[in-house]
């Protein structure tokens, strides 16, 4: 910034009347009549004071009756709410800023108030980070999200703002642009419209001990009653990553709306997107009947809604079609076909929708298990329920009618291809649940597009009725076509009819892949060493997969699909709906990343496919993989795209796999075990790590001795749930100390050998019993 600009932006502070112990300061009125205002607060979720800079319409002082809507920004990587960092990337307030397209100048003749949030997320004595708002790099426990709601409250009491969700939103730039549309997704109940600039498009979010890899793509449905908006430049490094989101937002989501400009990364368009927001709150989208929520928090509040898990790993809590006659939740440590996580305990508390004080009679089946339950809960003195679940997949009704069906979907099937073609026809059954507590008549569903580019060919099928708790398949193959290719997902509608007075509808998505051609040029690696790329131009010599390592793929084995390209082995993506593709709830997924790389945020994915023991002597198992190169052009990638078919041969002779440890607060030990077959016994064998324990300086008592114990999944004692595929014990009379893990494993044909953890794990003086 040069010196006639900051003679420009001198402040001239006069006091006014103090507020909550902190001192308002009056700012820069410029000639067009805006104030603009740098001022702080003291934030309980920060511990610490928080800035932020506020811009006021001109009639704001003289108009003292009216209130406005607010727009809160969010700043890019590097910089702070005054701006910094470059000419051009961080003007955007004032002046000749962005060439005159700027806050001020959309403020100047817009009734609305504009907030710039400050992103600084680390006390003095932390390593410096400029990675703004805890995304990139999840370094510290402060969570945005909770921060924003706490710095509404303080706006809302404090200026002239509209309090209501209709008439806030967000918008930001680059890291700011991710913050745009996470807070968006996260807080759909207090913002209505989100402006993204440039944003990436894939971060690190979360929990400080156990973030995700957190892509806009993923959370569609979070956006059904905001307004979305997106601008990017033609020489913005980031558009190859906005070009892959939005090969899912633009069929997914039917308002998002997107615009290129002549521009690199910056604020391009910024009086455009402020004008969409505005017209946004004017005319809110509706709240949807049912709505579907997705959070990456174990603990969360949404719409009056309170869901409180025991998770501690990284993963998705799942909301589906909840209304007042119940609910879909699952758990998934990846989105959208990740591992289900029966093993962590959840509780909803709904929203007071109900009589106070009333008893109200439940359904909830485990989708997984097919396992069904009945009991009755009662509403609180504000008509809320109180219901215990687990993070399986859980279909729960709540009887609104005394003895009324309750009818949802439950599963859909492709019947004629391995996967979804676009350009073809695609043929497919859908399953129904009757999770209401009376029989239904004669049912009728019917399928409907939602997304652009769908041809519904057949789109009737019935079921003669449904007993409560009952699922059926229903009778009649649905038949859909998607024109749009280079699109992955589409959206549809069905609505499920009795014949009387019962009506259900809910939205379902099909995942569609374009078409490719077959390779032949593969390899197979099932427990052999290879020399692989790893974040895009780097490599790494390790073991991939699981089995013998003879590059054949055998029943059991967990394999990966490389690719050759120069020399080099690529790790693919693959997809299959082939039914001897990861048995019992496994599915495996690893992020590479292209941080260091390309400076982006964005991971490449490489998926490592189960094969049940029970495949038959030469089957031959399709799939479709992905896989990324670097482009020519500065953030570019390249994504390649093809089908193999993979034959299995010879005999399962692979041990259970141990996917990962952790030890619990309540003196447990859990580990994720999966196996082909079935696994038979797990032991585990815990010895002193004398040298990670010395490196603590602590004076430790003698060095404790070795001892083994039985992990169940018997869903007694230490398990939590029977069958998940995660074995547990509890750990009892053990001091404080560090030691290794070496694990007996056997499975129900006979295979059994042992597993050394990579990482030793901390005990802290368990309880005797």
């Amino acid at each position: 910034m040069n010196l006639l600009k900051i003679s420009v932006i001198v402040i001239s502070f006069l006091l006014i009347q103090p507020r909550n112990g902190c001192t308002q300061t009056h700012g820069d009125v410029f000639n067009s009549g805006v104030e603009m205002i740098d001022d702080y607060h003291y934030s309980k979720v920060f511990s610490n004071n928080r800035n932020f800079r506020i811009f006021l319409p001109p009639n704001y002082r003289e108009d003292s009756g009216k209130r406005y809507p607010v727009i809160y920004f969010f700043h890019g990587w590097a910089q702070r709410y005054f701006g910094s960092m470059g000419s051009g990337y961080s003007d955007y307030d004032f002046g000749a800023d962005n060439d005159g397209d700027n806050i001020e100048k959309f403020v100047s003749e817009n009734d609305v108030i504009v907030v710039k949030v400050d992103g600084l997320n680390q006390f003095k004595v932390e390593p410096i980070n400029l990675s703004p708002y805890n995304v990139s790099l999840v370094s510290t426990f402060r969570q945005f999200p909770e921060y924003f709601k706490e710095f509404v409250g303080y706006i809302d009491n404090h200026y002239r703002t509209i309090p209501d969700r209709t008439q806030r939103g967000v918008s930001g730039l680059s890291m700011g642009g991710f913050m745009t549309f996470w807070l968006a997704a996260k807080l759909p109940d207090w913002v209505s419209a989100a402006g993204n600039f440039c944003g990436s498009s894939e971060f690190s979010a979360g929990p400080l001990d156990f973030p995700v890899r957190y892509a806009h793509a993923d959370m569609y449905d979070n956006f059904k009653a905001t307004s979305m908006r997106m601008h990017n430049g033609t020489s913005d490094r980031l558009r190859f990553y906005h070009e892959d989101m939005n090969r899912y937002l633009m069929n997914a989501i039917p308002h998002y709306q997107f615009k290129q400009y002549e521009a690199s990364h910056i604020t391009c368009g910024m009086g455009d997107m402020f004008v969409f927001m505005k017209e946004a709150f004017e005319t809110p989208l509706p709240l949807p009947k049912k709505w579907d929520y997705i959070d990456i928090y174990p603990y969360f509040e949404v719409w009056d809604y309170k869901v409180e898990t025991t998770r501690n790993l990284s993963g998705y809590t799942i909301l589906e079609n909840v209304n007042k006659d119940g609910f879909n939740l699952a758990i998934r440590n990846f989105l959208p076909d990740g591992e289900l996580m029966p093993n962590v305990k959840v509780q909803v508390i709904t929203a007071p929708i109900y009589k106070a004080n009333t008893a109200y009679n439940i359904t909830d089946t485990d989708i997984r298990t097919m396992e069904s339950r009945q009991y009755v809960a009662n509403s609180d003195a504000s008509g809320s329920l109180k219901l215990q679940l687990t993070g399986s997949s859980h279909q729960v009704g709540i009887e609104n009618l005394h003895n009324a069906p309750n009818i949802s979907m439950t599963g859909l099937t492709i019947e004629n291809m391995d996967w979804a073609e676009s350009g073809e026809e695609v043929a497919f059954s859908i399953e129904v649940l009757n999770k209401g507590f009376g029989k239904s008549g004669k049912i009728t569903a019917e399928v409907s597009a939602i997304s652009e580019g769908l041809d519904v060919i057949t789109g009737q099928g019935q079921i003669d009725g449904l007993e409560a708790l009952e699922e059926k398949k229903v009778n009649g193959v649905f038949k859909v076509k998607n024109n749009r290719k280079g699109y992955d997902i589409a959206k549809f509608q069905v609505d499920f009819t009795d014949g009387s007075d019962g009506s259900w509808q809910e939205e379902f998505e099909i995942l569609f892949k374009d078409p490719v051609v077959e390779i032949t040029n593969f390899v197979i690696a099932d427990g052999k060493e290879f020399t692989i790329v790893k974040e895009a131009v780097d490599s790494e010599t390790m073991v991939i997969g699981a089995g013998n390592g003879d590059g054949i793929a055998n029943p059991g084995e967990t394999i990966v699909i490389l690719v050759e390209e120069e020399g080099k082995y690529i790790r693919t993506h693959t997809y299959t709906t082939n039914k001897y593709i990861n048995p019992g709830n496994v599915s495996i997924r690893i992020a590479d990343p292209w941080q260091e790389y390309d400076h982006i945020g964005g991971t490449v994915k490489y998926t490592m496919p189960v094969l049940d023991a029970e495949i038959p002597e030469g089957e031959e198992i399709p799939f479709y993989f992905e896989y990324w190169t670097p482009g020519p052009i500065s953030g570019q990638h390249i994504i390649h795209k093809g089908k193999v078919n993979v034959q299995v041969k010879g005999e399962d002779k692979t041990l259970p796999q141990v996917e990962w440890v952790q030890v619990l607060n309540d003196d447990r030990i859990e580990a994720r075990v999966y196996d082909g077959a079935s696994v038979g016994e797990v032991h585990l064998t815990l010895s002193p790590n004398v040298e990670k324990s010395t490196l603590k300086h602590v004076n430790w008592e003698d060095t404790p001795p070795s001892f083994s114990i039985e992990l169940t999944d018997d869903g007694q004692g230490g398990d939590t749930v029977k069958g998940d595929g995660v074995y547990s014990a509890r750990i009892t009379g053990r001091p404080s100390y560090f030691y290794d893990l070496s694990f007996e494993l056997n499975d129900s044909i006979g295979n059994k050998g042992k597993h050394l953890a990579e990482e030793p794990v901390f005990l802290k003086n368990t309880r005797s019993r």
